[in-house]
């Protein structure tokens, strides 16, 4: 009996032209790229075998050239599979010269030619498709246009006709106001004159306080004199007194000879030992990615044997098999098991801001703020990742990786001075909030610069936030402001402010400064009915605005208004709208009708002849009985009989 056949089949050798790396071909990846393994005996069932009679290549080929985005970067060439392992470093060294070797490497070469042509064709095809599907949609669009302005023509010509049937209306109704309103002058003039004599009798007691509180700040000075006569006394009193210690001093010095010196040599400040040993370190770890001890700065050295990162270095991790070169910041972290773990901080291409970081969720202003300044500018909680407890923290993004980090309240100090330039109680205070503070920064050496100071979770600690971010960020929000601004409403923007934020409960003078002697907003702690809460505290002493829930209309109705200080008139003022908005926003839903019919003394045609004031969200009558005063038919004026 005629012995069997044995298969014969075939394996592709690819080599990339990029980087010369020769390997067998075990199938395509995601990316279309060839997948390679090493042409040995151990990996030889993960070669994508072919028979040598058979089309099983061409289907290949096609799938390569239509997956793939670079496929004249790899070259084919085809091996018998029982001794590629051997021919493999044969292929290898003729490809080395390719040129000179053609004839040797040509029986092994897979034409692509006709590969790359169909697949040319098939996109020209395509191509040539989606641009006659597009002019048919640019047409069809075109038509649509067409027909969508005919209908706009007719209906303007409708507007108008109605329009000018409106002004006619609306002509006759003026005609009718105007009677009505010259008919309520005449009752607002005497009306007038009743408020000028009560303003004249309130004025006059105004007086008679200012005498008061005059004769109050005058006593207060003096005791303030005396107070500092006394510490000036005081003062001179400890200086004579250092004058006199000083000879003895100096003759004990004399007597210890060279003593104080060698004293004062050992009582130098000693170096802050690191948190971590360098015996707690497995140093081996760090080799692993391709970094070696030595060649770490001291600066990163310090940084790291301090749980904190180093700056960016070359790392070379194994990966797949593979090494590669990538950039990342070092940090030691203690595992569960209490043992040190280094951990790489590799560069991302940008911040994850779109899903939810340890429990919390960045709103559109967060997204926003992270990407302006690399800092949230307020306080969240979020959640340990070790405990899973939920934790107050400052929230930033590592400039140099783009990774997002946090850092939880009690683990920063804010400090007293930055450089020589101390921070008043209100500063550190805005600064512990997570908000942004500029200031004026005047460093050891004398030199004084506008900074923006705040909070850096990565740092650990306050930062002065790049110009370049902030700068910006100024003019950005300056150039909204410029274009719109709000007018504080009249009633609060009067003298009668100075008793609505609790000063009277302080015991302070209604004529106080609304400012610290730093020149720094003063805390207070509510404006009329409402009690702020510690974030309203943080954002009305960064000059941010405040909304008040609680306020009230001039008819005592509850109502919506903004609070905010203002650096010109130097005290804080209330508005119907949020001053802070580049454009003209009206007044919500809920208080619109209500603040034009209470405050401005506008009329609106559902509660024209309502009694009382309207109510927050009111818009027409409200019961049965302004019902019956709204539809109460109005007295005829007669007909003028000439």
């Amino acid at each position: 009996m005629e012995q069997k056949k044995k298969k014969q089949e075939d394996v592709l050798v690819v080599r990339d032209e990029k980087t010369g790396e020769i390997s067998v071909v075990a199938g395509l990846d995601a990316r279309g790229y060839p997948k390679r393994a090493q042409a040995k005996a151990e990996h030889s069932q993960e070669f994508l075998r072919f028979d040598r009679h058979g089309d099983a290549i061409d289907n290949f080929m096609r799938n390569f050239y239509r997956q793939c985005k670079e496929p004249t970067r790899f070259g084919f060439y085809r091996v018998a599979a029982d001794t590629v392992e051997a021919l493999l470093p044969v292929i290898r060294d003729l490809l080395k010269d390719p040129v000179a070797n053609a004839d040797l490497l040509a029986p092994h070469k897979v034409d692509t030619s006709a590969y790359q042509q169909a697949e040319e064709q098939q996109t020209t095809e395509e191509a040539k498709k989606e641009n006659a599907e597009t002019e048919t949609e640019e047409q069809q669009a075109a038509e649509e246009v067409k027909r969508e302005n005919t209908e706009t023509e007719a209906e303007e010509q409708q507007a108008a006709e109605e329009a000018k049937r409106e002004n006619a209306e609306t002509e006759t109704e003026e005609q009718q106001v105007a009677e009505e309103v010259k008919k309520e002058n005449a009752e607002t003039e005497a009306e007038g004159q009743q408020v000028a004599e009560e303003v004249k009798r309130e004025n006059a007691e105004t007086e008679a306080e200012g005498q008061q509180v005059a004769e109050e700040a005058k006593r207060e000075n003096t005791e303030e004199n005396n107070v500092e006569q006394k510490t000036d006394e005081k003062m001179e009193e400890m200086k004579q007194k250092n004058q006199e210690q000083q000879p003895q001093a100096a003759e004990t010095q004399t007597a210890q000879g060279q003593q104080p010196a060698q004293e004062g040599q050992a009582q130098a400040k000693p170096e802050k030992p690191n948190l971590i040993a360098d015996s707690d370190v497995d140093w081996k770890e760090l080799e692993q990615f391709g970094v070696k001890r030595e060649n770490l700065s001291e600066k990163d050295m310090k940084a790291l044997m301090n749980y904190g990162k180093t700056r960016l270095v070359t790392v070379e991790p194994v990966l797949g098999g593979e090494r590669y070169e990538l950039q990342a910041r070092l940090s030691l972290q203690k595992a569960e098991d209490g043992k040190l773990k280094l951990t790489p901080h590799f560069v991302r291409h940008e911040p994850r801001l779109d899903v939810p970081y340890n429990g919390y969720t960045f709103t559109d202003e967060d997204k926003q703020a992270l990407k302006q300044t690399g800092n949230l500018g307020k306080l969240v909680n979020v959640a340990d990742t070790k405990t899973g407890e939920m934790r107050l923290a400052y929230v930033s993004i590592d400039r140099l990786t783009n990774e997002i980090v946090d850092v939880p309240t009690n683990k920063v100090r804010i400090p007293n001075r930055i450089g020589l330039t101390e921070l008043s109680k209100a500063e550190q205070e805005i600064l512990r909030a997570g908000l942004a503070l500029p200031k004026e920064v005047t460093l050891k050496g004398g030199r004084k610069f506008e900074a923006m100071l705040q909070v850096n979770a990565d740092k650990r600690d306050v930062e002065f936030v790049p110009e370049h971010l902030w700068q910006g960020q100024s003019q950005r929000h300056g150039n909204g402001q410029e274009k719109k601004q709000k007018s504080p409403e009249a009633p609060d923007a009067t003298g009668q402010q100075q008793k609505e934020d609790g000063n009277q409960e302080n015991g302070q003078r209604r004529n106080r400064s609304w400012t610290n002697e730093d020149g720094s907003i003063r805390p207070i702690g509510k404006w009329k009915d409402d009690k702020f809460t510690e974030q309203q505290k943080a954002d009305y002493v960064a000059g941010k605005v405040v909304v008040l829930a609680n306020a009230k209309d001039d008819k005592g109705q509850p109502c919506t208004k903004y609070l905010k200080f203002d650096r010109e008139k130097g005290r804080p003022l209330t508005y119907s709208e949020n001053p802070d908005l580049a454009q003209t926003v009206a007044p919500s839903n809920e208080s619109r009708t209500q603040l034009a019919v209470n405050n401005e003394g506008k009329t609106n045609e559902a509660t024209r002849h309502v009694k009382e004031p309207l109510q927050q969200g009111q818009t027409a009558p409200k019961d049965d009985t302004q019902k019956q005063q709204q539809e109460k038919p109005k007295k005829s004026k007669g007909m003028k009989v000439s």
